[in-house]
């Protein structure tokens, strides 16, 4: 039985090591086989790629490479790919890069979109065209892209047509990129390129785009990109994009969706046309729905400083919302002055227009006009608007002030109303109110820093009132309040010295210095001065 049993178990060994060898041998064989068949398609890559090119249709024009190198398991890295449209005009020029393809295609020849399983483009230069529904095509570069980014034409010169011929002209217009429909599924990855974009109206041109694409035009297409500064319609420090383009039932006539979110970074307002000078960077957080060819953004706007004439804002927060080229600012808020800002209006990309409203309240009368001596709590309804231009900004409003003082002059309230355009920043209807009178002006100006006042009128509570008019009565009025500033001061050294003096007494036990006498009548003289002072504005 034992010698059976081991006859037996040496046959089942044989047979094992047999079919052991023998699987071993198929696979030996079938990898020699598919490596020779890579290796001789890999060789033939040259004539693969021509002919890869000649049949498929997405890309009119020609693409030709200065030279290629692959691996027999299918990825092929070329240099100097050029596309050029059937023209001859270049619309992507590549200095390197890799295409992955698979390479079971290539053997049996089967040559459609979905044997490339990636792309990647090093240092390229790549020029997209959007449409009216944002469909993609890739055109001309446009000598932008070659200057410093501030430089960058902020939109396309407008054609010199009419609607109807413009209509007519798109109609027939032949682009460059057609999907047709076809099953893409591959990795896309841009490294160190530059993209310019042309949107309607709109023109950019972004530099260090770093970004990969997963597509699969069955599902979606996911976006992740990176760029560094870019320039044209905004100039701003960056941009990131992150999402996901849901591409289901797109050959059903159904518009591709958008869930994204998109950063922007270090936008300059001056670019966006809110003033010449105003350069204080814009961040934009949002996130982006609805379909493709009308999305819609919302999420939050932020300002570390704003400084715009006559006004500067701190930590400005606020929400913002995107669609149509208008962007909606909402309940946007800021400290100014030690005050605070609610604020809300609209922008439009295109036309760069906007109108802006804001409420300021409690706002610090010494640290905006940075004069210690008017403490005056303020509020103000703020107005900016612009037609498009920088130059056309303009700024108005009205204010009101509650109790404070200038110098030692009580002030019970303060109204009036201010427009600034440019350097010149007038006021009207100015009244001052006091206990005992009520100044008022209808004619103060400022204009590039020089201050013009026009007539003061003064109403005292009695009922009695005058005006000052000429020049010599305003130098002498501002002379005045100097020389009350001045003995004001004089008395509070004055009072100082016999608070001292005072201290030294009960400290020391000792009796009063000799010049006590002289200090009390030095604080008298300066009160008594101020008195005069104040009496030679009252007979004016």
């Amino acid at each position: 039985m034992t010698r059976r049993i081991r006859s037996y178990w040496s046959k089942y060994i044989q047979l094992y090591k047999r079919g052991i060898l023998g699987i071993i041998t198929f696979i030996g064989i079938t990898v020699i086989i598919i490596s020779i068949l890579a290796t001789v398609a890999s060789r033939g890559m040259g004539v693969i790629f021509n002919e890869v090119i000649a049949r498929q249709t997405m890309m009119k024009g020609s693409v030709t490479v200065a030279s290629l190198t692959a691996t027999p398991w299918g990825t092929i890295s070329f240099e100097d790919l050029q596309w050029n449209d059937e023209e001859g005009h270049q619309l992507m020029s590549v200095p390197s890069g890799k295409i992955r393809v698979n390479m079971w295609d290539v053997i049996t020849r089967n040559f459609k979109a979905s044997a490339i399983r990636g792309i990647e483009l090093n240092d390229a230069v790549i020029v997209v065209d959007l449409d009216d529904d944002n469909r993609v095509d890739f055109v001309p570069a446009s000598p932008d892209v070659n200057k410093p980014l501030t430089e960058v034409a902020q939109w396309p010169k407008a054609p010199k047509k009419t609607t109807l011929e413009r209509q007519e002209e798109l109609g027939k217009k032949v682009r460059n990129f057609n999907w047709n429909g076809q099953h893409i599924d591959a990795i896309v990855k841009l490294s160190n390129c530059q993209l310019e974009i042309f949107q309607k109206n709109r023109h950019y041109v972004m530099n260090d785009v770093n970004a990969r694409f997963d597509i699969d035009t069955k599902s979606a297409i996911r976006v992740d990109m990176k760029t560094g500064k870019f320039g044209g319609t905004a100039i701003g420090d960056g941009l990131t994009l992150e999402g996901r383009i849901d591409l289901k039932d797109v050959l059903k006539d159904r518009m591709p969706t958008l869930n994204m979110n998109l950063n922007i970074y270090g936008v300059d307002p001056a670019s966006l046309g809110f003033g010449d000078s105003i350069h204080d960077k814009m961040t934009l957080l949002t996130r982006v729905n609805d379909d493709f060819n009308r999305p819609f953004a919302s999420g939050r706007v932020t300002m570390p400083i704003l400084k715009i004439p006559a006004l500067t804002f701190e930590n400005v927060v606020g929400d913002v919302m995107y669609q149509d080229g208008i962007l909606k600012f909402q309940d946007v808020y800021a400290n100014v002055f030690g005050g605070k800002l609610k604020a809300e209006g609209i922008y439009n990309l295109d036309t760069r227009a906007y109108e802006l409203t804001g409420v300021a309240t409690d706002v610090d009368s010494s640290i905006a006009l940075k004069i210690p001596d008017f403490a005056v709590p303020v509020s103000a309804n703020l107005n900016f608007s612009s037609k498009g231009q920088p130059k056309d900004m303009v700024v108005w409003g009205d204010f009101t002030s509650g109790a404070g003082r200038y110098i030692l002059i009580p002030i019970q309230s303060i109204t009036g109303r201010f427009h600034n355009q440019g350097r010149h920043l007038s006021f009207a209807d100015v009244k001052v109110h006091t206990s005992i009178s009520t100044i008022s002006t209808n004619a103060l100006h400022i204009d590039n820093g020089e201050l013009t006042l026009g007539p003061l009128n003064i109403t005292s509570n009695g009922g009695s009132n005058f005006a000052i008019y000429d020049e010599d009565a305003f130098d002498e009025l501002g002379n005045t309040m100097n020389r009350i500033k001045n003995d004001m001061t004089q008395v509070g050294q004055n009072m100082k010295r016999v608070t001292d003096n005072t201290k030294s007494i009960h400290q020391v036990e000792l009796r009063p210095p000799s010049d006590t006498k002289d200090v009390l009548n030095d604080a008298k003289e300066s009160i008594n001065g101020i008195s005069d002072s104040l009496k030679v504005i009252k007979i004016r």
